[in-house]
This record gives C-alpha cells, sequence and structure tokens, in this order.
C-alpha cells in the first residue's frame, strides 16, 4: 500500500505543472478573448493548444507513476497505456480516465519490475533495455488498456462522470458534495484523506463539460482555510495558544494565502479535536458554497486560483466566511493554555508513584 501511495504521489507531482500550464493558460487566454470580445487567432490557437496539452495528462501521469515503481525503462509503456486510457483507440469503447491511468502506471511499472529481474545472456542484456522491455511492455499495455480496460473501466469511468455532472448542477446535491471534498482536504491537511479528494479532482480535470474546474475551487476552502483560521484565532484569542503557535500565526496565514495546509500541523498536534474539528466545520461551508454556486477556476493553490474564478466574489466569499466560521469555533470551543497545562499536570501526578527497596 505505501509502494502504491509512492507511486502514485510521484506520477501527481510530475502531473501537476501541466495541469498549472495547460489551466492557467485556458484560462487566461479565455479572459483575453472575452475582454477583448474580438478575434485574435494567436490566442484561439495558443487556447487550443493548451487543450491538447491538457490531453497528456493522464498519460504523463501513468509514466511517471510506472517510473517510481519499475524506473527509467517504464516511462514509455506508462505514457502509451496512460494515453490509451485518455483516447481509446478501440470504436465502441470508452475512455477510463483518471482511473485507467492509475492502471496503466501500476501495471506497467510492475511488468517492467518483473522482465528487469528474468536473467538473459550478457550480450543480450543491452537489448533487453532498448527493445524488449519498451517493445514487449508497450504491446502489452496497448491489448489490456485498449480492450479489457477500455470496455469495463471506460463504462466505471462514464457512470462517474455522468452521476457527478448531475450532482454538480442538481442545487442540493452540489452543496453537499463541495462540502465532503473540502472537508476531506481540511481533515488531515495534506494526508491520505485530502490526497484522495485531490485525486479525484485531477480524476475529472479534462473532463469537457468544465465539470473537474468546478470540483476544483470546492476543495479550494479545505486548502486555504485551515492555516488561515489557526493563525488569525491565536492572535485574537491568545491565551487559548501557546507562544510558540502565536509566533507562527504570520507564516500560518501566509501559508494560507498560497494554500500549504501542512502549516496548520503543529496546532492540531496539540489540540487535534478542536482543531481539525473547526477546521472541518468552516471548510465544508465554503467548499459547499463553492461548488453550491458553480464556481470553477483554472488556478491552482491559494490566491493564484483567484484570477481564473468565474465568480470572484463568490469565490472569495466562501473562503471568507469558512474561514470566519473555523476561527469563531475554534474561539469558541478551545480551553486556555492554562487549563490544559493543569490537566498535563494532573496526569503526571496520577502517574507518580514511589518503590521501596
Amino acid at each position: 500500500m505505501k509502494k502504491f501511495q509512492q507511486a502514485l504521489m510521484t506520477g501527481v507531482s510530475y502531473m501537476l505543472p501541466l495541469i498549472v500550464f495547460s489551466g492557467m493558460t485556458i484560462a487566461l487566454t479565455g479572459m483575453i478573448s472575452q475582454s477583448v470580445q474580438s478575434d485574435f487567432p494567436a490566442v484561439a490557437t495558443l487556447n487550443g493548444f493548451a487543450w491538447m496539452m491538457m490531453d497528456l495528462i493522464p498519460a504523463i501521469f501513468a509514466a511517471y507513476m510506472a517510473y517510481a515503481i519499475g524506473d527509467k525503462a517504464a516511462i514509455i509503456p506508462g505514457f502509451i497505456g496512460g494515453y490509451i486510457a485518455a483516447h481509446p483507440p478501440v470504436e465502441g469503447t470508452s475512455a477510463s480516465g483518471f482511473l485507467g491511468a492509475i492502471l496503466a502506471g501500476l501495471i506497467a511499472g510492475y511488468v517492467v519490475l518483473f522482465i528487469r529481474k528474468i536473467k538473459v545472456p550478457l550480450f543480450l542484456d543491452s537489448i533487453k533495455k532498448t527493445l524488449f522491455i519498451p517493445v514487449l511492455t508497450g504491446w502489452l499495455l496497448y491489448v489490456i488498456m485498449a480492450y479489457p480496460i477500455a470496455y469495463f473501466v471506460g463504462a466505471l469511468n462514464d457512470f462517474i462522470i455522468d452521476n457527478l455532472i448531475t450532482l454538480s448542477q442538481a442545487p442540493q446535491y452540489a452543496f453537499l458534495l463541495g462540502a465532503i471534498l473540502s472537508a476531506m482536504c481540511a481533515f488531515d491537511m495534506g494526508g491520505p484523506i485530502g490526497k484522495i479528494a485531490i485525486t479525484f479532482v485531477f480524476a475529472v480535470w479534462n473532463d469537457p463539460s468544465g465539470l473537474g474546474f468546478v470540483v476544483n475551487a470546492a476543495v479550494f476552502p479545505g486548502i486555504m482555510v485551515p492555516a488561515l483560521s489557526v493563525g488569525i484565532a491565536s492572535l485574537i484569542a491568545r491565551n487559548k495558544y501557546t507562544e510558540d503557535e502565536i509566533k507562527m500565526a504570520p507564516a500560518s496565514i501566509l501559508s494560507g494565502l498560497v494554500g500549504i495546509t501542512e502549516s496548520t500541523l503543529p496546532y492540531a498536534f496539540r489540540d487535534p479535536l478542536r482543531i481539525v474539528g473547526a477546521n472541518m466545520l468552516g471548510a465544508s461551508i465554503g467548499g459547499a458554497i463553492m461548488m453550491g454556486f458553480g464556481v470553477s477556476t483554472a488556478g491552482v493553490s491559494g490566491v493564484f486560483g483567484m484570477p481564473m474564478a468565474s465568480n470572484l466574489g463568490i469565490f472569495i466569499s466562501a473562503i471568507l466566511i469558512g474561514t470566519v466560521i473555523s476561527v469563531t469555533t475554534q474561539i469558541l470551543i478551545k480551553k486556555p493554555v492554562d487549563e490544559y497545562t493543569e490537566f498535563a499536570g494532573a496526569d503526571d501526578e496520577d502517574l507518580d508513584f514511589d518503590i521501596t527497596l
């Protein structure tokens, strides 16, 4: 499981720059076209190119997920499998999307790992690396991805996307979905639960309906609210936070603005139930507002998503409302630092005992 998680995160980290380039280029060229209201061929061409690059996201993800498992020899087979996940070559099959790309990365990585362990005569060793591994694994990935994966996982992917589009278009369900995704990000502050939500965002990122940009906006409160709220709350209710936490407040606020959730961890370690609970409450309400009103953004992380937001007023309001709720909740439910100290002292006294020889 740990190996799978590491491979997943490797694929995401290598894929992220392409997402940033594609998303921001699409958003900026779209803004230019709308504001100028004139036909600029160069801008339209750049926009089309960015969409082409976005189509490569599953291939890049699968390639580097395979690389994390089977090293360099697995990159091209992984790329082939990931490309087929987005562009199935067989008529009557469907794109398996991010789910297919995950399977492509796993299959390519472990097949290459297996072939590399097969002993061959020394004079064939170099041919095995340059010819046998990429060609045989590439053929295998083509067959697996173009037929069983495209049929079964493609159908599952279509089912998921169709239902998500339905949920996002129905306000009562969109509010709930936004709340859940944002709360997941706030729960473990960059941990595996939050990564599941982010992985889901990437899974629908390049969907033609634009669902990916809506889901992307929904997780922004879960990423920004935790660090913003602990920093602001510690400056307001100083008696409820340690000196170290108060000193960390400016850095935490700055981290929240740029979308670094991990700066919340020192606060959560000392008082996990209250900090995490307050953050999840604020983030879920912010996420519900964001997705309930159908706000979308192609930006990635923190304030960098603001210029690309489809409704800047609601985008900012969702973050502010979520932060205010989280800050208020922390101030109301947290105990003064002295009470924590007394409680800890009482525990220490209970543990004291004498040994007489």
